[in-house]
């Protein structure tokens, strides 16, 4: 099994949501979605974790993120 990060920022949950860039802006805004866990130099990020149970508490397909080339 890919074993996923314990924490995504604004790509990743693209990534694992299959959305683009500006839908990512528009979903970490709504009052459900988890609130970051911290803000670091790359932006805000997020429990892998909690990101994954807010999307399938609304009925959405998680997919897998994508290593970084050659993993």
């Amino acid at each position: 099994m890919n074993e996923q990060p314990p924490v995504v920022a604004h790509q990743e949950v693209g990534q694992m949501l299959d959305v683009t860039k500006r839908r990512v802006t528009q979903l970490v805004t709504r009052e459900d979605f988890p609130k970051p866990i911290a803000h670091l130099s790359v932006g805000r990020v997020w429990s892998y974790e909690q990101v994954k149970a807010w999307a399938e508490s609304n009925g959405r397909t998680v997919h897998p993120i994508a290593g970084p080339a050659g993993s």
